[in-house]
């Protein structure tokens, strides 16, 4: 019964036939990533027991358990704590014969309880059917339910982050210094990992008169539980549970008390008791590294080391391990391992192929020699390294049998490995990467070196061995960053075609200034593939400055033979509402091929590609072949700078020249008019300071303004004016002789335009990478033509012409109530003077709107509720027009072009009330008009379709069409585009980007119909 009960509602969702990525038996799971935690999941004696899991790409996102197995509500509960303390799983589905039940996996108050269906409301289309699942359209409907600060990470960090303050706060704090307090919480971690595991449990605890550690802290017996601690650290001997002088004895009362409200789940923020308490036996041991880690952050913020999330370090063993048949006869080496997250993520992939090829499980001793053999790293950091061994330890410890945890504890020649000093290279000596000492970094000895070096500026006296090896060896390191020198010596601890997997800042790749370490990198490395992850930057690492990029490479020199040869595969993957799965999505859609010597020219490639596509790169081409902003301002003697400085160290200049002049205040210029409202200048803030005058000229006369900062969209929020007044070095600008007025309120027009704004989100490192800000060099890289240096004078006089007549309309009285009220109108004007000004196609006007329309809105969310952005946004029947338009537009033009014959024509097919937001998009080609206009001849509605092309091209498996959007398949006459029904793929500018897909495809693989 059980089994025909969830089948049939797997069938009537549509998740059976989909491929592999529904889970049903332990023996289905293989080499997947997470596969430890399937098994748990799926193990029929195990503490979960589910029927079946959907995994998204690679995660498990929807588990099925069938209701006579969780009767009653508290079961459903308990089995929701496991899962939450799990930190996969997003939703858990409980199935009956009548009805469906569906459960977020966090439990809070004012929550949807359950959300049901009935069997007869059951669809492909529907309700927690696959379709709403893989297009997160469920994560619309129920937010809430996905919230990641809901997970237990968050929440667990949140407490950590709490009870070190309690414990270190107030005037006569508990415990005197922070490290001391993180320790002790360190402690309580670890102790609550091996009695959750029952690596501790009842029977060790009676044979050495021990208790439970909850129950020594409630009884405050310190004595006690520095006696626990103490038997631990002999019986199981290893690196961990260091160091050893704290003591528990010494402790007051309200120690204990913040530690025993930690165990009992109580929040220590509003002192109220939550639902759930932790589970150590489920939170996965790479959460405890990496947890732990941020839990450090203060004190490792100095040397630059940042917290490496869960899904990122999953993302990085992954391409570590990518195409090698067999890792677990690798050597693994993490030079910066901080707390260890990569390794013990990447040694439990090893433990999973060992076992997935021995058909059993490994015993401790096993598992001991796979460690000894396989992982090795290092750190300055003491107590990361403590970190480390003990998270590795766990690994060992992982799902052993009774027997192994009894031999491990009793017999001597079954004891967890010493790794510090043999495997594990710790402190400012043999834990340096670039020092002498360190055997590991100058071994040239492992197959995989993985890592997230620390990105960090050293200041002069930091980093004295990185910065002298990089002396000897002639290595770049821009702005003394850390991490590049870490980059260029992972040569010397990689075999010979060994395989290196770095995390490295963004700024490293794809700045400008940083064009020479990406090309003496390239001429040391032969570079493989590149994750551009600067689109999630505030998500992942929410206090670092930089995004930060995957680069994998092979230990071979990539210049041979005097020659850069070969490609890379360049990955640009975007923020999108799968993000609240947990997961990273990457799909085709945004990678390319590149050749390898691209990169020697300079980087500009990397921040054209990241979000332009061919026509782009061609239209930025173009753009570049034109006189630069910066030459204008050199050929026409303008003046480029900022204002005065209010603060200079411990400059200070007299205010007089100064006086005479009305200030501007800096957010005056945040508004949408691009003329200054001169009704918001003030009197001179003297009280804030004067240490230089900046250059006076500045303050009179035509000129163009603009803040530091841009808006949030990019945009540069230049203002013009020529009535006197002054500023502070927070506003930068161009002063323009009287003579050249219009030609100032012309370039007024431009840096508003969404040309200027364009070109910036394509060339610029800042806008796409970092925070919204636009650089002085920036601005100077912007393409312009002086007026008179225009090629055909009356189009440069008309457009003197209208920049006027578009900034008289904010100079007018009420015009800056016009401005906060009429802007968008008023910037299609500026908009269409500056494209007929630099002469733009209506193909190029389309790149451009669309950029700026959506892609600006869209850049680097913040948080779970910015995940919904433009871009994102459900497809109109008027963008489906729009696009259908422009694609047979530009289909048929290149048809006449190349001097083809026949007809094309282009339609959506039919959903027949389908509502999975996917739709297909049906080109049919022709000899005659009425031959093309028929529907598509393989089905007739889009499932059917799709069911169709998926027997035609798998041979009768599913496909995953979410997991490979935009899709173009050729069926004799008749082409298909598969998309997502989101706005993104359904805008005019993907229109001409498929329309290229398309020829590029039948050109090379002609279909029957004579239209080539």
């Amino acid at each position: 019964m059980t089994a025909a009960l969830v089948t049939g509602w797997l069938e009537a969702l549509g998740y059976e036939g989909i491929g592999d990525a529904l889970v049903s038996d332990v023996n289905e799971i293989g080499r997947r990533p997470y596969a430890s935690e399937l098994y748990d999941l799926l193990d029929p004696a195990g503490d979960y027991r589910l029927d079946a899991v959907f995994l998204v790409e690679n995660t498990p996102t929807i588990c099925f358990i069938e209701g006579a197995q969780v009767h009653d509500q508290a079961l459903i509960d308990a089995l929701r704590q496991r899962l939450w303390n799990q930190n996969l799983a997003s939703a858990l589905l409980v199935l009956h014969s009548g009805e469906l039940c569906a459960y977020s996996v966090p439990k809070w108050k004012n929550a949807l309880a359950t959300d049901r269906i009935g069997r007869a409301e059951a669809r492909l289309d529907g309700h927690w059917s696959a379709g709403e699942i893989q297009s997160s359209e469920v994560q619309r409907r129920l937010s809430d339910w996905f919230d990641p600060n809901r997970r237990v990470d968050r929440d667990l960090l949140r407490q950590l982050s709490i009870a070190v303050t309690q414990l270190t706060g107030g005037a006569t704090p508990p415990i005197e210094r922070q490290l001391e307090a993180q320790m002790l919480l360190a402690q309580v971690l670890f102790v609550s990992y091996l009695e959750h595991r029952t690596i501790v449990g009842d029977d060790y605890r009676g044979e050495h008169d021990l208790r439970p550690f909850h129950e020594l802290v409630k009884a405050r017996d310190g004595a006690a539980l520095d006696a626990l601690i103490k038997q631990l650290k002999h019986d199981f001997n290893g690196d961990f549970l260091e160091p050893s002088e704290i003591s528990w004895a010494r402790l007051d009362g309200r120690a204990f008390g913040v530690v025993d409200s930690l165990l009992s789940r109580i929040n220590l923020e509003t002192g109220q008791r939550d639902f759930w308490n932790y589970d150590f036996s489920q939170i996965p041991v790479e959460l405890l590294s990496g947890i732990y880690e941020t839990f450090l952050q203060e004190e490792r913020k100095v040397d630059g080391a940042y917290y490496t999330p869960r899904m990122l370090a999953e993302l990085a063993a992954e391409e570590a391990f990518r195409d090698i048949a067999d890792p677990s006869n690798l050597r693994i080496y993490d030079g910066a391992c901080g707390s260890g997250i990569l390794l013990t993520t990447a040694f439990r992939k090893v433990v999973a192929y060992r076992e997935a090829a021995l058909d059993r499980a490994l015993d401790i001793n096993e598992r001991i020699e796979l460690l000894q053999d396989t992982i090795f790293g290092g750190d300055i950091n003491h107590i990361a390294c403590r970190v480390t061994a003990f998270s590795l330890y766990l690994c060992l410890l992982e799902r052993l049998s009774p027997r192994d945890l009894a031999r491990l504890q009793r017999e001597h020649d079954c004891r967890l490995p010493k790794l510090i000093g043999s495997n594990i290279a710790e402190g400012t000596s043999e834990g340096d990467f670039f020092s002498p000492k360190n055997t590991f970094s100058s071994s040239s000895s492992f197959d995989v070196v993985i890592s997230n070096p620390p990105w960090r500026e050293l200041r002069a006296d930091e980093g004295q061995t990185a910065v002298a090896w990089a002396a000897k060896n002639r290595i770049r390191m821009p702005h003394r960053q850390f991490a590049a020198a870490f980059a260029a010596k992972a040569t010397e601890a990689a075999r010979p075609a060994g395989r290196i997997v770095l995390i490295l800042p963004s700024s490293l790749i794809t700045a400008p200034t940083n064009a020479d370490f990406l090309r003496q990198f390239t001429v040391r490395f032969s570079i493989e593939r590149m994750i551009n992850l600067a689109d999630f930057r505030r998500l992942l690492f929410a206090q670092a400055e930089h995004a930060c990029t995957i680069v994998r490479a092979s230990n071979l020199p990539g210049l041979r033979g005097e020659r850069i040869t070969g490609s890379f595969e360049y990955w640009m993957p975007k923020v999108d509402i799968s993000f609240a799965f947990n997961r990273l999505t990457l799909h085709e859609y945004d990678t390319l091929s590149l050749p390898r010597s691209c990169l020697v020219e300079d980087n500009a490639v990397l921040r054209r590609r990241f979000w332009g596509g061919r026509r782009d790169a061609g239209l930025v081409q173009r753009l570049a072949q034109l006189p630069r902003l910066g030459d204008a301002m050199r050929d026409g003697g303008w003046i480029a700078a900022k204002g005065y400085h209010m603060r200079d160290g411990n400059k200070t200049a007299s205010p007089e020249p100064l006086l005479h002049l009305r200030y501007l205040p800096t957010n005056a210029l945040n508004s949408q008019s691009p003329v200054v409202d001169t009704a918001l200048l003030t009197h001179l803030p003297v009280e804030r300071g004067v240490a230089s005058h900046g250059n006076l000229a500045m303050y009179e006369g035509p000129r163009v303004l603009w803040p530091d900062g841009t808006s949030p969209e990019i945009e540069v929020r230049a203002g013009f004016s020529d009535t006197p007044f002054c500023f502070s070095s927070a506003v930068g600008g161009l002063r323009l002789p009287e003579a050249e007025r219009r030609t100032a309120r012309l370039l007024t027009c431009y840096l508003r335009s969404s040309l200027a704004k364009y070109w910036l989100i394509l060339t610029g490192y800042s806008a796409s990478a970092e925070r919204a800000r636009v650089t002085v060099s920036e601005i100077r890289s912007l393409p312009f033509i002086r007026p008179e240096q225009h090629p055909r004078a009356e189009v440069a006089e008309q457009a003197l012409t209208e920049a006027n007549t578009q900034l008289a309309r904010f100079e007018r009285p009420g015009g800056m109530v016009f401005a906060q009220g009429a802007y968008e109108f008023a910037r299609d004007g500026i908009d269409e003077l500056i494209f007929r000004y630099f002469g733009l196609s209506e193909h190029e006007q389309i790149l451009i709107r669309d950029m700026v329309d959506l892609v600006a809105k869209s850049l680097q969310p913040t948080s779970y509720p910015e995940l919904h952005t433009p871009l994102q946004d459900p497809v109109q029947r008027d963008d489906v027009a729009a696009y259908l338009a422009q694609l047979q537009e530009t289909l048929c033009r290149w048809s006449e072009s190349s001097g083809g014959e026949g007809a094309i024509s282009v339609a959506r097919v039919d959903r027949a009330g389908d509502r999975t937001p996917i739709d297909v998009v049906h080109i049919a080609l022709g000899k005659t008009i009425s031959e093309v206009m028929r529907s598509p001849p393989q089905a007739a509605t889009v499932r059917e379709l799709l069911t169709a092309i998926a027997s035609r091209i798998e041979k009768g498996s599913s496909i995953d069409f979410f997991s490979m959007p935009n899709s173009i398949f050729v069926w004799g006459n008749d082409v298909y585009l598969v998309k997502p029904s989101r706005k993104r793929f359904w805008t005019k500018s993907a229109a001409l980007r498929d329309a290229d897909e398309v020829v590029e495809l039948l050109v090379s693989e002609p279909a029957e119909a004579a239209v080539a």
